[in-house]
């Protein structure tokens, strides 16, 4: 039987990716760029992924003729031990002087990075996911005593992930259960932000075929 068809599931997650839009966002006109460096941190707990559906029904000749669905948008949940405070000033948008940031009133547009991580499935397969266009939501946050017993904290950040201007993609998916998923592992997969379909020739060549 092939792993296609095979009944597996996911048995946890693991690292989380993130990279910056170069510039904080993206345009209509071209594929978005990112920094070279993609941070690879190791301290995801749960992501939780809500989607926006919206839906519109077609009767003709009392029967349901049309059934469209619409995804605008998800909002990820992300548990997670801790984030290095560099990449967290680069998640919120703000240049420390001595140490030091402010945070005011007035409108402000979070930088725009992309988000992605690996989970495992029940056979060793695994499952890549790219969202290529994410903002943070401003974060509650507490401070609490230390107790006698030991406890690290869950920290949490809620995000939303929207589709880009160039091609309107919101999430990228790689499931190396899949029958063309030759030549690409997840972790290859995560080596750099997958946006379009234009790209995958580019990114994944086919073993062998002549430049």
């Amino acid at each position: 039987m092939s792993k296609a068809k095979e009944m597996l599931y996911p048995v946890g997650v693991e690292n989380l990716y993130l990279a910056f839009m170069v510039e904080g966002k993206d345009s209509e006109s071209a594929i978005p760029t990112y920094e070279p460096e993609i941070y690879s941190l190791p301290t995801i707990e749960k992501i939780g992924i809500a989607g926006n559906i919206t839906s519109a029904n077609k009767w003709a000749s009392n029967k349901l003729f049309v059934n469209v669905s619409k995804n605008d948008k998800f909002t990820l949940t992300l548990d997670h031990t801790a984030i290095p405070v560099e990449v967290m000033d680069k998640v919120m948008g703000v240049i420390s002087t001595k140490g030091i940031t402010f945070d005011n009133s007035r409108p402000k547009e979070f930088p725009m990075f992309a988000l992605g991580f690996i989970a495992p499935l029940s056979d060793g397969e695994k499952v890549a996911r790219w969202y290529p266009k994410v903002q943070v939501t401003p974060p509650e946050e507490s401070f609490e005593t230390i107790t006698e017993e030991t406890n690290i904290p869950t920290q949490q950040l809620v995000m939303t992930a929207t589709p880009l201007l160039f091609n309107d993609n919101t999430k990228v998916d790689y499931n190396s259960a899949r029958e063309s998923a030759t030549g690409v592992t997840a972790e290859k997969f995560m080596e750099q932000v997958v946006c379009d379909e234009t790209e995958l020739e580019t990114l994944f060549p086919i073993e062998g075929a002549s430049s």
